[in-house]
């Protein structure tokens, strides 16, 4: 029986207590791989997760940042200062000026002279926090950020250890979700269109279903559709994006977008996806700073062809791995530095290198898989500062790596499932509530309150 059509309050109000139900045992999952992906196996055989409504909010894991500022003290005084850099201002003198201990003026400066992403540059802006412990009265540096772009930023925030971090943030913009359904009377493109889903994204979700089925006339007569996209402000300059599609009928499918560590895909509801080639990001948040291609190498002052691409990024930055691959190399390789070599089929390779360490227990031989870190981020080697060299290389040639098609997983597996069927209950439980609401509001009619009146 499919759980979605819910003619009733009551009904309703017994599908949002299943789903609490549900929520609360799922989250008692193991971490383990094998135990948290046969704990949801059987979910979806039960429930058909589908009817999402306007104002759901995807619920993704890979995409929650993790905040690496330091707790604050209970009832510490939090203020902040806003310098714009003038010529003639050193970087000790603004942070001295600015009432930084002396301490943590040197670990700053330590820090932004040793990597390229951020210059202290006439008229840049410089955003500092600060807190003041209401015991002792001292006051120390919390945060040191800087605008790099309109959707960017870069960021030195304090640790609980007492060390500094520094990392480029992106601006994370909240998108508005989009309910779209109804039924295909003759054409998909048409019909889903009519019912107000952007001409865009009406392309983009049938190319989604023709990749797993072939869609004809005469078996989407008649077929009920949901589809949920999202869509971000203008000053953003992010692209409206399909989060949720179900097609119903003789074809009863539903493809959920979700961004696991070795990319971003859509996926049915046991998390198989068609995708088997693709990218992911190496280094989160890093910029890159040279591209694949001939160029006047920084060292050596002549034309020489760039094998690879760099990602500048803090010293210690986690570098992950491309794609699924054996370990064919590890350790110093003149002057690519601390360099790692994966094999990932007969043709081909891909390398990493000026690396400030490596994963501990890595060796010649090991196994890794897409999105896994296999190092951190440095300048060993014929290097100007802390930064990734990635190479692809095919048949022994080295390739343009934006261009370079690597292997990645076809289906989510171990923990990673159990994340994707996790977040499936949640949203399952957040429809729920909007299902109850929504009937309840419903009951409110002119008739309905004159009789209550009465």
């Amino acid at each position: 029986m499919k759980m979605y059509f819910l003619p009733t309050q009551k009904k309703d109000y017994l599908f949002f207590c299943i789903a609490l139900v549900l929520l609360t045992f799922l989250t008692t999952l193991p971490t383990s791989s094998y135990a948290s992906a046969t704990s949801t196996a059987s979910f979806e055989k039960q429930y058909d997760i589908s009817s999402l409504m306007d104002g759901w909010e995807q619920i993704n894991p890979a995409d929650t940042p993790q905040s690496e500022l330091v707790p604050e003290l209970k009832d510490a005084s939090l203020t902040t200062k806003t310098i714009t850099i003038k010529k003639g201002n050193t970087l000790y003198g603004v942070l001295k000026k600015a009432g930084v201990p002396l301490k943590q003026q040197r670990k700053i400066v330590a820090i932004i002279s040793k990597q390229k992403i951020f210059r202290f540059d006439i008229g840049k802006v410089l955003t500092l926090a600060f807190r003041t412990s209401p015991k002792t009265k001292r006051k120390e540096l919390i945060a040191l950020t800087a605008q790099l772009g309109k959707n960017s930023k870069y960021a030195i925030r304090l640790q609980a250890n007492g060390t500094f971090t520094a990392a480029v943030e992106k601006t994370k913009y909240k998108g508005k979700l989009q309910y779209v359904g109804g039924i295909i009377k003759e054409s998909f493109l048409k019909d889903v269109q009519y019912f107000g889903l952007p001409s865009t994204l009406a392309a983009r979700a049938f190319k989604l279903l023709t990749e797993r089925h072939k869609l004809t006339k005469k078996n989407l007569k008649n077929t009920d559709f949901e589809i949920i996209y999202e869509v971000y402000p203008k000053s953003s300059g992010i692209a409206p994006r399909i989060q949720y599609i179900r097609l119903g009928g003789v074809y009863s499918l539903q493809l959920f977008y979700f961004t696991g560590k070795s990319g971003a895909s859509y996926y049915d509801i046991d998390g198989n996806t068609l995708v088997t080639r693709g990218k992911i990001e190496l280094v989160k948040n890093a910029r890159i700073s040279s591209k694949f291609g001939y160029r006047i190498h920084p060292i050596l002052k002549r034309r020489l062809l760039h094998t690879g691409m760099d990602y500048a990024a803090p010293r210690g930055t986690p570098i992950h791995a491309a794609a699924d691959g054996v370990v064919e190399f590890v350790g110093r390789n003149g002057g690519y530095g601390k360099h790692i070599r994966l094999r990932h089929s007969k043709t081909m390779k891909t390398s990493y290198s000026h690396m400030h360490k490596f994963k501990k227990g890595l060796k010649r031989g090991s196994r890794v898989k897409a999105g896994d870190i296999i190092g951190y981020v440095g300048s060993t080697g014929r290097s100007t500062g802390p930064h990734l060299h990635f190479e692809v290389r095919k048949n022994g040639r080295a390739i343009d790596p934006l261009k370079a098609e690597l292997p990645r997983p076809s289906k989510l597996e171990g923990v990673e499932l159990a994340q994707f069927k996790l977040s499936q209950v949640k949203l399952f439980l957040q429809v729920a509530q909007q299902r109850v609401m929504k009937n309840a509001l419903a009951a409110l009619t002119p008739e309905a309150l004159v009789n209550a009146a009465l």
